[in-house]
C-alpha cells in the first residue's frame, strides 16, 4: 500500500499500461511502478466546479491520466448536480428533508416550484429541481445566491425525530437553527456519469489499464443517475474489474 502518493503519468509499453509514475508526496521524489494492470479508481471531477458535494481530491486526475494516454473519455456533458447543498460549504443536505415535506422558498416567499413542477412540487427530480433553483437565482429571486429551505412548518418534534443530522449541519456550519430559521441552499455538482471509457468488465481501450466507479464510464446511468445507484456500480463493477485484472 503506497499512501500519500499521487499518479502523474501511465505508463505505456508497446500498447499496453504496465505501471504508473508517481509522486512520494511525504517523502518527495518519482518513482516508477510497474504492474500487469493499472486499474482507476480515482472518482469524479466535481470539484472543478465552484460548488460540490464531493471529496477535495475528486478533481478528475483519473480521467485526465487517461486521456493524456490517448484513451478515450464518454458521456463528459452528463454531470448530476445535486439540488441542496448548504451555503457556502457544499454540505449536502439530504432529501429526505423534502421527504419529510420541506418547502422551497424564493426572496418572495413562494413555493417556487409550483411554477416548474406544480404536481411533484419540491419532489420533482433533481435536475427539474436544480434547474428551477438555478433560475430563480439567476432571475434575481434568490437571497443572496440561493434559496430557502424550510422546515419550520414540520415543528420541533419532527425535525428533532426525523432530521437531527441536518438540524446539526445547519447550525455547526451556517450558524442557524432550523425549527426557527429557513436553510440557506443551492445546486452543487454532485455525480459525473461520464468517465473513462470502459466495459461491464472495466476494460479500457488501453490493454492492461481499468477503470471502475465514477471515473469509469459503463454507461449504466444515461445521462441523469438514479438515487443509491452510485453505490451499486461501484460494488458490482469494481468486483468484475477486480476479478478481470
Amino acid at each position: 500500500v503506497y499512501e500519500e502518493w499521487y499518479v502523474t503519468a501511465l505508463l505505456v509499453e508497446e500498447g499496453r499500461c504496465c505501471g504508473v509514475v508517481a509522486w512520494d508526496v511525504v517523502r518527495g521524489g518519482l518513482h516508477v511502478l510497474r504492474a500487469k494492470a493499472v486499474i482507476l479508481a480515482t472518482g469524479g471531477s466535481g470539484r472543478v466546479f465552484s460548488t460540490s458535494t464531493n471529496a477535495v481530491i475528486n478533481t478528475g486526475d483519473g480521467m485526465a491520466l487517461a486521456y493524456r494516454a490517448g484513451v478515450p473519455l464518454e458521456d463528459m456533458e452528463f454531470v448530476q448536480f445535486h439540488p441542496t447543498t448548504l451555503k457556502d460549504t457544499g454540505i449536502l443536505i439530504t432529501e429526505g428533508a423534502r421527504g419529510e415535506g420541506g418547502y422551497l422558498l424564493n426572496t418572495l416567499g413562494e413555493r417556487f416550484m409550483k411554477r416548474y413542477a406544480p404536481e411533484q412540487m419540491e419532489l420533482a427530480t433533481r435536475s427539474t429541481v436544480s434547474l428551477a433553483i438555478g433560475q430563480e437565482i439567476q432571475e434575481g429571486r434568490g437571497v443572496d445566491g440561493c434559496v430557502l429551505l424550510d422546515l419550520r412548518h414540520l415543528g420541533r418534534t419532527k425535525i428533532l425525530e426525523r432530521l437531527p443530522q441536518i438540524r446539526e449541519l445547519a447550525m455547526e456550519f451556517a450558524g442557524l437553527d432550523p425549527i426557527e430559521t429557513p436553510i440557506p441552499i443551492r445546486p452543487g455538482a454532485h455525480y459525473q456519469m461520464g468517465g473513462v471509457k470502459a466495459n461491464a468488465w472495466g476494460e479500457t481501450d488501453l490493454p492492461g489499464l481499468f477503470a471502475a466507479g465514477e471515473c469509469a464510464c459503463v454507461s449504466v446511468h444515461g445521462a441523469n443517475r438514479l438515487g443509491g445507484n452510485s453505490l451499486l456500480e461501484t460494488i458490482v463493477f469494481g468486483r468484475r474489474t477486480g476479478t478481470r485484472a
